[in-house]
């Protein structure tokens, strides 16, 4: 008959008995001194694991270390965290979700306590090679993903969930010239194409807006109330953007400085004439449809029952005209980078150029003024000649 041990008088362990047999239940106090009580507990088969524990949590209370042990899952920790970033916008918290879903997916239901730097290891190697229904993920979503989790790990760290961020370390692959997207912007003469067969489109007024630079949620999150038809501005206060399943919502521009005011019909002379015309088009449908017609908070782009176009029901439509146009088809975005390009060849200061596409100085000519073939042959003979006047 194997022998049971017992725990000694002084030890935080006590002995139960249990019909499958013998087990010990440790119970320590965690809280310093003066504060009010807090306790761990655990049970153990044997008295050697019972008295490794005790061990180990003494040793971490000591140094500092210790950390409660908590049933938190990832996937609790992970929306704990996205709750927890009330100073970003509704997309950014859907775009963080979005990062994080294959790691929900992973290691969702794991206890977030339970990760170890090779359960992040392994995740980043399962999203390179088989992710995504059997194909691997891009290596920009890898990093986005793997900086979103430590991101989340941290908190835990911060909040005394976890004693330390499994994913510290842990590197996304290397980039490689397969994995640099390369964006090829339209020409003047593809841009005025386009412009020439969207004017035929019964949201041509829209389709100018997005040829004068400005972001689709910009154009979607347009009122009224922001559009001038007597001086032909348009004032960028509010975006209109996805932010769960099947919602939009109007929020705030994306940065400080994408709220500025665009004379658009400096830009495309005849924009206020097609506003108006979108304009007049909605009170006709408001009559049509009365009763249920649904305007209000007085979008400028909206179907013919007044309802809020969905983002992807614009691009969708917007790629349509592009057909139709027979210009390359390129992301509703790369038409603002087609913007750019053609103002730098005209010769406009970087800081007007991304004053009117409302962002920064830095991020334009980082992001938007691209180097191109046909640039740097300019540039080599630019150069060329003027060494030879040197002479």
């Amino acid at each position: 008959m194997t022998r049971v041990l017992t725990p000694k008088a002084h030890e935080p362990i006590r002995l139960v008995e249990a019909v499958s047999g013998p087990r010990y239940r440790v119970v320590i106090d965690t809280a310093p001194k003066g504060v009010p009580r807090k306790q761990v507990s655990r049970n153990f088969t044997s008295l050697p694991e019972a008295r490794a524990f005790v061990r180990k949590t003494r040793e971490e209370l000591a140094n500092g270390s210790f950390t409660k042990p908590a049933k938190t899952t990832v996937n609790e920790l992970c929306e704990e965290w996205v709750q927890s970033r009330r100073d970003v916008r509704a997309k950014t918290a859907r775009g963080y979700r979005d990062a994080l879903g294959p790691v929900r997916a992973r290691l969702g239901n794991r206890p977030a306590q339970s990760l170890q730097p090779k359960d992040v290891e392994d995740l980043v190697d399962w999203l390179g090679s088989a992710g995504r229904d059997g194909q691997p993920y891009a290596q920009r979503t890898i990093a986005l993903t793997l900086g979103t989790l430590k991101q989340v790990l941290n908190y835990g760290v911060r909040t005394g969930t976890l004693r330390s961020n499994a994913a510290d370390g842990v590197k996304p692959p290397r980039r490689t010239k397969r994995d640099q997207k390369r964006i090829v912007p339209w020409d003047r003469d593809e841009l005025m194409a386009f412009r020439a067969a969207a004017d035929d489109d019964e949201y041509a007024a829209a389709w100018r807006l997005t040829l004068c630079g400005l972001r689709r949620s910009e154009i979607l999150g347009l009122s009224w109330d922001d559009i001038d038809l007597d001086v032909g501005t348009v004032h960028v206060g509010w975006s209109r953007v996805v932010v769960a399943s099947g919602e939009t919502a109007r929020d705030d521009t994306k940065s400080a400085a994408s709220e500025r005011t665009v004379y658009v019909d400096e830009l495309h002379p005849g924009t206020s004439r097609l506003l108006r015309g979108l304009r007049r088009q909605q009170r006709e449908d408001a009559l049509e449809f009365r009763g249920t017609y649904a305007n209000d908070s007085r979008l400028a782009v909206v179907d013919r029952l007044g309802k809020a176009m969905y983002p992807d029901v614009y691009s969708a439509r917007f790629r349509a005209l592009c057909e139709k146009a027979d210009v390359p088809r390129i992301g509703i975005h790369t038409v603002r980078h087609s913007v750019a390009r053609i103002m730098h060849l005209a010769g406009v200061a970087p800081a007007d150029a991304a004053a009117l596409l409302g962002h920064t100085l830095a991020v334009h000519l980082n992001v938007y003024v691209t180097r191109t073939e046909r640039g740097a042959q300019a540039a080599g003979a630019a150069l060329g000649a003027a060494l030879s006047a040197a002479n």
